[in-house]
């Protein structure tokens, strides 16, 4: 036994009752322990004490409070490990002595790993906060502080499956690497939901001491961390060992569950901080916990649209509604757009699904009940959702030539149009049209004549090609050409429908050569086409026909349709020996070579 100044407590030899307990994980639970602190008594914190909540499941389950590093710094600073007082050594027991000191746990290996690795490891694997198991080790062996720790105490770090009983740990748990990993595989297992004799969101009888004539206390359990500390620690506190702090209480005092709760707060703080819990953890659980969002800045706040609720972290915001469940937005251009489209009463709605990293060229994407927001560190984040998105979705999204979105999704055009740009194209969506992907230079020309609202209207195809250098592209009231690898031109009205029935390119006009053009005499119009000298002209009065060859020569001669002749009022027909087209004002024949004018 030693005197440390405020409190006899066990040292090589346990203080423990041999009563036979056969539910007690422990062997420890009664024994009184003083911490110490820089040489001075540790601060009270059972202020806080709740006997149904001493841990929330969150705190329990954050793995990211500590790193492998950080946990040999806090070695250290609880231990110097240079106790040099070898006459402490008990008879029987195997210490690990090096350069005349003692070796404390903090530059202790075990199967040639550091006491902090593996600490760290388990912590890991079973997703358990580490401060959990170095205040176990602590409270169990007090190996945290202990200045020449026997190879016993390693045998029964953490207490795991060593009863109340006298008689020791199981020999399948003995050690310092299967205990500390004991420990934390038999938390975890709790709160995954696995059995426990004080369930989780129920009420029970929980002993005050070993000895049953001390009676119990009734106690709802909150959450599975508090489920699973007395399930590791089967009593509960009486008022006597509340009283005493660090001290004894009474006969009937078990002091388990108080001094984890006094070693936590005294050494990292709140054992609760704020809560999650429910559907929310899930989604943060699922979203990658602490490693992804770190911790609540807040607790849970419910009420939103359909009876949904949310939780703040570091680096972002988890949603949960009962259709839906819980999952998070990260703090980033993604969680921005959908803030300024108005979070979950925009058209997008609530999260289906959490961030999604690594797509084509670093971009990310997370859908949402009613679409999807995409971002690249070159275009930005955008929306993507309805006709549109479905539409992009049989273009393969981002991995297709339109690539990622430039632009927001806009509404409000004519004929109830929306739209959206992307890197390689445009999508144009009505409800009659559905949605159509405009791109390249047929496209460029399209908005230069002023897109939808052009003569042109919308798309109401695809692109056609030829041979890759000529192609076209069909709108409500036009076509718009792309002739040479080069040049753009456009057709629209009586003079774009001509020109479809004759055949387009594949007559002996070929591609159009320049725009439509319109604004002649009497409201006409005309586009001269690349073959054999071509045209089509149009006035209300005449119509549209086709004018080429050595009949448009000599019209054209004539003055075009400010001569007397006037524009054409019918294509070229077949006359004995020759061909005739008709105009305004008379006739011009083709006969042998030579073209002869007629007027009225």
């Amino acid at each position: 036994m030693k005197d440390d100044g405020l409190k006899i407590t066990a040292n090589k030899s346990r203080l423990t009752i041999a009563v036979g307990l056969l539910v007690s994980i422990l062997c420890c639970s009664l024994m009184i322990y003083t911490l110490f602190h820089s040489g001075k008594q540790a601060k009270a914190y059972l202020a806080g004490y709740d006997d149904s909540n001493i841990m929330t499941d969150f705190v329990m389950s954050n793995t990211t409070t500590m790193s492998e590093r950080n946990i040999w710094d806090f070695l250290h600073s609880k231990n110097p490990c240079n106790d040099r007082n070898l006459a402490k050594a008990v008879k029987g027991y195997h210490y690990n002595i090096r350069d005349g000191h003692f070796v404390c746990m903090a530059d202790e290996m075990f199967s040639g790993q550091t006491t902090s690795h593996i600490i760290w490891q388990a912590a890991q694997d079973y997703r358990i906060n580490p401060q959990v198991l170095l205040v176990v080790l602590e409270k169990e062996q007090r190996l945290i502080s202990d200045t020449f720790p026997s190879n016993l105490e390693y045998n029964h770090a953490t207490g795991f499956n060593c009863p109340d009983d006298g008689k020791g740990c199981r020999p399948e748990h003995a050690g310092f690497i299967n205990q500390v990993r004991s420990a934390a595989a038999f938390f975890r297992e709790v709160l995954n939901g696995g059995w426990s004799n004080y369930p989780a969101y129920e009420t029970s009888n929980i002993l005050y001491h070993p000895n049953r004539s001390c009676g119990s206390k009734r106690v709802y359990v909150a959450n599975r961390a508090t489920s699973a500390l007395y399930r590791y620690t089967p009593y509960v506190p009486n008022q006597a060992a509340l009283r005493a702090n660090w001290g004894y209480g009474d006969a009937c005092s078990a002091y388990g569950n108080r001094n984890f709760y006094n070693m936590f707060t005294n050494w990292f703080g709140s054992t609760r901080g704020y809560e999650v819990y429910g559907g929310i953890l899930d989604g943060y659980n699922s979203a990658g916990g602490a490693r992804v969002l770190g911790n609540p800045t807040m607790n849970e706040s419910c009420g939103l649209k359909n009876q949904g609720c949310y939780q703040v972290f570091d680096r972002g915001v988890v949603y949960w509604t009962k259709a839906l469940g819980g999952h998070a937005v990260r703090k980033g251009k993604i969680h921005q757009r959908w803030l300024e489209l108005g979070l979950e009463y925009s058209v997008l709605g609530y999260p289906v699904g959490n961030q999604v990293d690594g797509i084509k060229g670093g971009g990310s994407y997370q859908n949402f009940e009613g679409g999807a927001i995409l971002y690249h560190p070159q275009t930005g984040a955008h929306e993507n959702y309805g006709g549109i998105r479905e539409t992009y979705r049989q273009m393969k999204f981002e991995n297709g030539m339109l690539g990622y979105p430039v632009s927001k999704e806009g509404c409000g055009l004519v004929e109830q149009g929306c739209y959206q740009h992307y890197q390689g194209g445009s999508i144009y969506w009505t409800p009659k049209y559905n949605g159509m992907v405009i791109y390249g230079a047929i496209r460029d020309k399209w908005f230069r004549l002023g897109f939808e609202n052009s003569p042109l209207g919308y798309p109401t195809g695809g692109e056609h090609c030829y041979d890759g250098l000529n192609c076209y592209r069909d709108f409500e009231r036009g076509s718009i050409y792309w002739y040479n690898g080069y040049f753009t031109y456009a057709n629209y009205g009586q003079i774009a429908q001509k020109y479809r029935e004759i055949g387009r390119s594949k007559t002996i006009l070929g591609y159009p050569i320049m725009d439509q053009v319109c604004g002649l005499v009497g409201g006409g119009c005309y586009q001269a086409m690349q073959g054999a000298n071509g045209s089509i002209y149009y006035s209300p009065k005449a119509g549209v026909h086709i004018l080429f060859g050595g009949i448009k020569a000599k019209w054209m001669q004539l003055g075009y349709e400010w001569g007397r002749l006037g524009y054409p009022t019918s294509d070229e027909y077949i006359v004995g020996g020759g061909v005739r087209q008709d105009f305004e004002g008379g006739s011009i024949t083709w006969k042998h070579g030579q073209a002869y004018e007629s007027y009225r």
